[in-house]
């Protein structure tokens, strides 16, 4: 019997031995592998998710107009990116771009990058912030009267615009007049949005089925970095 207390303390040290050797070497090996990234995750000290994203749209804040923001991922902030997204493609013009990423100490792992979406400012009107800045130029109260007329005509083609423009304001084509005129019927908004737009941006409008793929590609970024904290 004392043979068989012996080997049977045994047997339980050998097994707790191989339990230890083998839950060491699982956790030695404990990698992240996405796409071409592998990452030992034992020398990392800090695992972060973020968020990089640019949702400008006509009902922004000025200072807002092409603004990046770079927060948390979370799922906070992605029901306000979607709630972003819906107020994006309803608008006039709007430019859309969406970054998920973790930063695992100081190295950065993309999880998701969407398309730019883009839908450029076409839509001019004789507006307020039009007319005040006619007024600053010398428009009297006769050309100022007259324009009134086009006060709430939407244009979408920027050349008739400018003739009509020209035309009931009474105005002559000089430098000043060709230049701003047209960016001053897109309202500020969108005369500094298509400022800022590089000359040769193709648009490339956004629908709700993108939205979807944006906003679920977010939810699955989030799950990866769920996963391994």
């Amino acid at each position: 019997m004392k043979w068989l207390d012996i080997l049977s303390k045994l047997s339980v040290l050998v097994i707790l031995f191989v339990l230890i050797t083998t839950t060491a070497e699982k956790k030695d090996r404990f990698f992240f592998e996405y796409k071409n990234t592998k990452i030992n995750l034992n020398q990392v000290k800090k695992i972060v998710p973020k968020v990089d994203y640019i949702i400008t749209y006509k009902e922004d804040n000025s200072t807002d107009v092409f603004r990046k923001h770079s927060t948390l991922l979370n799922e906070k902030e992605i029901k306000n990116i979607e709630a972003a997204l819906k107020m994006a493609i309803k608008s006039d013009f709007y430019n859309v771009e969406v970054l998920s990423y973790m930063m695992l100490d100081n190295e950065k792992v993309v999880l998701s990058h969407s398309s730019q979406y883009l839908k450029k400012a076409t839509h001019y009107s004789v507006n307020d912030n039009l007319l005040q800045e006619l007024r600053k130029y010398g428009l009297d109260d006769y050309q100022y009267k007259n324009l009134l007329q086009l006060k709430d005509k939407v244009y979408e083609d920027s050349q008739t615009f400018f003739n009509d423009v020209i035309s009931y304001a009474k105005l002559r084509k000089m430098r000043w007049v060709e230049e701003n005129i047209p960016q001053l019927g897109l309202q500020p908004n969108g005369a500094k949005f298509m400022q800022i737009l590089a000359d040769d941006a193709v648009e490339n409008e956004i629908t709700e089925k993108d939205i979807q793929t944006i906003i679920k590609d977010l939810q699955n970024s989030y799950a990866v970095y769920v996963g391994i904290n």
